[in-house]
């Protein structure tokens, strides 16, 4: 009977001969239970409460057990040549197969009801492939035959069959209350879909260029295989998750080696090959912690893991002589040490300066602000907002625990007085790269306490090799974030955990890199992409694909791609904050800067006769200099009230290079007879020079009370170099602690 299961599994069965022959069984951790004899051949187990069910192949037999956890009862149920069995309440269903003629088996599904010991024929003619899956009342399945395969339901209570696709490439139902989801390959690739028995609407749930496979759902989320990588005929598997109510897509896994998830309420488990010499393994995500944890281990392979509360079972293959056996344990509780973490906004600005923080600790039951860092604390709320009424530089620090330890996280707050001057300001000026080979443009780039830049340091002979390096302010380490294989690299952007650029080795793609994970990722695959900028789940760059260029963004949530512009003019500094994506173009003969909305799906003409060069967006204020006479000017174009304001300056084409946080622009100026880096401010419109040295300094950026730029050394050496703003005096006190909604007023 084995011939009757999914492809993979024959092919996995020799693979799990071979790890046997090499690897030995290890002692678990866990307290684990066999539930079969000696010398089965079992799979596919399900649990429902106390009752377990899977299929025995032994002899060819097909024969479905029934195990009752509290009695240790192991019933064999009335069945032959039977697979896939499924389970809810004291029902059990499986598809059973007989009168084998040569060419196909004749099929039907059966309904088993565990009080009563009476089996129910429900439909005939399914597909000897077909998988059931049960919820109440209702039975799902799909039927795959002459290269045609649709997803059908059977009502218990009705005693009533429909069908619910009619792709005709519909394989691997799931059902939870009124919504059945299923892996679908109807444009060639398979996707999730979903169907709302409510509703009577189907909707697509992922919409992805790689497969997308066996999907399953419980409440609001539904989980899946996905490939991401599409290298070769390979499948590089990870667990995906999707909330209904969130319209929210996050990767589970980062191992590449995950197959066949399970969901039950908070936890999801799969089997994983990621650990190389010990099989497949079984493990587990909890969705409310955000932790995962190995949770099989044995030195065999664990296949078709299934969970209900807290009891797990799974199919294992460690006793050998190709043999496999049907194993149960209790799920530990995920346990993990408590993560302080939290953000502060504004984190620069006027006194009197109301400050949020917001935490997003994990792990921990308990917490407490030290707004002042002076060891003394004034809130436990979880989110307050403190008004700083003096100003200085502070620190504050949030400290959270549980009933064993205790994490906390420090972060600087940076107060002006209303009538700010240049001499109560202190710029401390410090060196961050040392290899003297920092690349122009556009490097380097900062957010938080990271900082990116593309570095030459790595090229040998006649073979150029550029590669992205990080810097950490908070552990004082470099990275080389860049493989040695990438070669060459230019085009950077950072926000949160994510670095994109564009990666030349073979064409030019666009790639991102997840520093939480330490995973690369190709975002773009044609080999035509440039100019990347980033902003939360949202990278965007420009594409030549069809010969025409156009700005395309990447959801890395939901995987999906989309086409931005239409228009067929070139897409020149294009840069993206929130919903809002800018560039500039010259369809209308002038260089004009043009913004697409992504929540109203508009795009609307910013400037008008204009000579654009490099914008930056940030907040409601788009800036960029403008070359449409000699000085070129920096300008500012406020969205809220559409109003355009000119920065000005005397010496003709001295400033260039603008890049702007909150109110606050910093720009190069050769005003001095070389290239300085200055600062303006928005709100006082004052200016400050931030470097005097006699060299030169370019393309600068700004993050908080931090600047950056390149510096150019003697005989060609370039390194980058950082300025933090801080005041001379830094008074202590600070009161009116408030849980008002403040507004985000920076310097």
């Amino acid at each position: 009977m084995g011939n009757i299961k999914k492809s993979y599994s024959i092919t996995l069965t020799a693979l799990l001969f071979f790890f046997l022959i090499l690897i030995s069984s290890t002692a678990s951790a866990l307290q684990e239970t066999r539930l079969t004899q000696n010398r089965s051949l079992a799979s596919t187990p399900a649990i429902y409460g106390d009752n377990v069910v899977w299929s025995d192949d032994v002899n060819d037999s097909g024969i479905i057990h029934l195990y009752n956890l509290t009695t240790s009862e192991d019933i064999q149920l009335n069945s032959s040549s039977a697979s896939w069995p499924a389970i809810y309440g004291n029902k059990v269903v499986w598809v059973e197969c007989v009168g084998y003629d040569g060419n196909y088996y004749d099929c039907k599904l059966v309904v088993y009801d565990i009080p009563t010991a009476k089996r129910l024929q429900i439909t005939e003619n399914i597909c000897d492939g077909s998988t059931p899956a049960i919820y109440k009342d209702k039975i799902v399945w799909h039927c795959s035959q002459n290269g045609i395969s649709n997803i059908y339901m059977y009502n218990l209570s009705t005693f009533t069959k429909c069908q619910i696709t009619t792709s005709k490439q519909a394989f691997d139902p799931a059902i939870y209350a009124d919504r059945i989801v299923w892996t679908d390959s109807r444009n060639k690739i398979s996707n999730i879909y979903m169907y709302n028995l409510s509703t009577s609407k189907e909707a697509q749930i992922t919409d992805s260029k790689l497969p997308q496979l066996e999907s399953a759902i419980y409440g609001d989320n539904i989980v899946w295989e996905g490939d991401r990588g599409g290298r070769s005929y390979i499948l590089y598997p990870d667990i995906y998750m999707y909330n209904i109510s969130t319209s929210k897509t996050t990767q589970i896994t980062s191992s590449e080696s995950a197959f066949l998830p399970k969901i039950y309420k908070d936890n999801i488990i799969w089997m994983d090959g990621r650990n190389k010499n010990s099989g497949r393994d079984i493990y587990m995500y909890n969705i409310s912690m955000q932790e995962e944890a190995q949770i099989i281990m044995n030195g065999s392979t664990q296949n078709w893991p299934t969970i209900y509360e807290d009891r797990l079972v799974w199919q294992d293959w460690r006793n050998g002589n190709g043999y496999s056996d049907i194993y149960t344990c209790i799920v530990p509780t995920i346990v993990k040490s408590p993560i302080a973490n939290f953000s502060v906004k504004p984190d620069v600005g006027f006194a009197p300066l109301p400050v949020q923080f917001t935490d997003y600790s994990r792990n921990s039951v308990s917490r407490s602000w030290d707004f002042n860092n002076d060891g003394i604390p004034e809130s436990t709320e979880k989110n307050p907002v403190y008004v700083y009424t003096d100003p200085g530089n502070y620190t504050v620090n949030l400290t959270v625990g549980d009933v064993n330890t205790t994490d906390s996280k420090l972060s600087t707050i940076l107060v002006f007085p209303k009538d700010l001057v240049d001499d109560q300001l202190i710029l401390t000026e410090a060196q961050i790269s040392t290899s003297g080979e920092a690349i122009y443009g556009p490097s380097p780039k900062i957010y938080g306490d990271r900082i990116v830049w593309v570095d030459f340091r790595n090229h040998f002979d006649n073979q150029q090799t550029r590669d992205i390096y990080m810097y950490n302010l908070s552990t004082k380490k470099e990275t080389r974030i860049t493989t040695p294989s990438s070669r060459f690299s230019y085009g950077l952007d950072i926000y949160g955990d994510r670095i994109v650029w564009v990666d030349g080795r073979n064409g030019r793609h666009i790639c991102m890199y997840d520093i939480s994970t330490s995973k690369e990722t190709q975002i773009s695959f044609d080999g035509l992409a440039y100019s990347p900028s980033v902003y939360g789940d949202r990278i965007i760059w420009v594409d030549d694909r069809d010969g025409r260029y156009h700005i395309y963004m990447y959801n890395v949530s939901n995987c999906i791609e989309t086409r931005i512009t239409t228009n067929e003019s070139v897409p020149r500094g294009i840069d993206i904050y929130g919903d809002r994506i800018i560039w500039a173009d010259s369809r209308n003969g002038s260089d004009d800067i043009y913004m697409y909305n992504l929540s109203t799906s508009k795009e609307t003409q910013i400037t008008i006769n204009a000579s654009v060069y490099n914008p930056k967006i940030y907040g409601d204020r788009i800036i960029w200099q403008d070359y449409r006479d000699e000085i070129r000017h920096i300008h500012v174009y406020n969205i809220s009230n559409s109003k355009e304001i000119q920065i000005d300056s005397t010496i003709v084409g001295s400033t260039s290079e603008p890049d702007i946080y909150g109110d606050r622009l910093v720009y190069t100026d050769s005003r001095n007879g070389n290239y300085d880096i200055f600062m303006y401010n928005l709100s006082t419109q004052k200016e400050i020079q931030i470097t005097t040295n006699k060299s030169n300094q370019d393309d600068p950026a700004i993050y908080g009370n931090r600047i950056l730029w390149r510096n150019h050394g003697k005989y060609g050496i370039f390194d980058i170099y950082m300025c933090t703003i801080s005041l001379k005096e830094s008074k202590k006190s600070a009161t009116n602690f408030s849980a008002n909604v403040t507004s985000d007023l920076v310097p």
